[in-house]
């Protein structure tokens, strides 16, 4: 039997598998997963406990990680949108690794969820949590990881990055839409978004495997900075017209492209759950991901 450690978050105690802290995966980006879509968190639906633990809990780490806030000292940018006549409160969670130098990079990823299921869940039974380990839970962890490598890479110290966790995405992208409605100044300097949606499940059954660069038809970005395949990898550039959180910044003329590792069976379903992710394929994309972002910066 697998050993196992608990912690409380809010008077809710979490219980984890103690292989979520095994070397064989750098970072912590196992552990973040199975925290982020553990049961206790209800399936992080905006204006819930879960989603407010979680809020917290990224927050939390940025603090940990010495990342500084953007907004009035914190990390929080809350915000309140409608949803079928309601008013619903929630927040984007954000913070910059060095105040004061240029901002080149802005990295996002949603951290919310469909709860029991939305009206856009696919799954056939009602009122059952829908995790989202993957989606996007995957991301979250990732943009950490990203967090703590750009804290400790010294090519990097001389620019800020942006680091952006986004509400209310499932309900309609309402987190993004706001953050660039009401951004802070350092979006005068971005010169590039990178998005992390759903990267945790790399499919290995095909030879090599695929990550999507998804951009939009008539994008910004420069033809000369797109992504390469290498060994082992097959990226893939995606035009699509689908709405994704780059596109609010794509829409200011900032070039924004969303990593994928591509839908899946569980997508929006009760099975999208932690034990189902590739965290081998995890670690394959946040080394790909680092080398890219030394390119565009660079």
């Amino acid at each position: 039997m697998k050993g196992w450690w608990c912690v409380a978050v809010w008077g809710i105690l979490l219980v984890q598998p103690l292989s979520a802290q095994s070397d064989k995966f750098p970072g912590n980006m196992q552990s973040d997963v199975y925290f982020l879509a553990h049961d206790s968190l209800q399936g992080r639906a905006p204006d819930t406990d879960g989603a407010r633990i979680a809020a917290q809990w990224i927050a939390d780490r940025f603090q940990h990680l010495q990342l500084q806030p953007v907004f009035d000292h914190t990390y929080y940018q809350p915000f309140i949108y409608q949803e079928s006549g309601r008013n619903i409160p929630t927040e984007n969670v954000l913070a910059q690794t060095n105040p004061g130098r240029p901002c080149r990079l802005i990295i996002a990823a949603h951290y919310d969820h469909l709860g029991r299921g939305q009206h856009h869940s696919r799954e056939v039974f009602p009122n059952r949590i829908h995790n989202g380990a993957d989606d996007n839970a995957s991301g979250t962890a990732m943009l950490l990881e990203l967090a703590k490598w750009c804290m400790n890479t010294d090519s990097l110290s001389g620019y800020n990055v942006l680091f952006v966790c986004f509400s209310g995405h499932e309900s309609g992208l309402f987190g993004s839409q706001l953050f660039v409605q009401y951004p802070p100044f350092l979006l005068d300097s971005s010169m590039f978004v990178l998005n992390l949606d759903m990267v945790g499940r790399l499919d290995t059954t095909q030879k090599p495997p695929p990550l999507y660069f998804r951009i939009p038809e008539n994008s910004h970005w420069p033809t000369w900075m797109l992504p390469a395949s290498q060994e082992g990898l097959n990226v893939v550039v995606k035009k699509t017209d689908q709405l994704l959180d780059h596109t609010a910044f794509e829409r200011m003329g900032i070039p924004a492209a969303t990593f994928s590792t591509g839908i899946h069976d569980d997508y929006h379903k009760s099975t999208d759950d932690a034990e189902r992710i590739n965290y081998a394929g995890m670690e394959q994309v946040l080394q790909y991901v680092k080398g890219f972002i030394l390119k565009l910066i660079h």
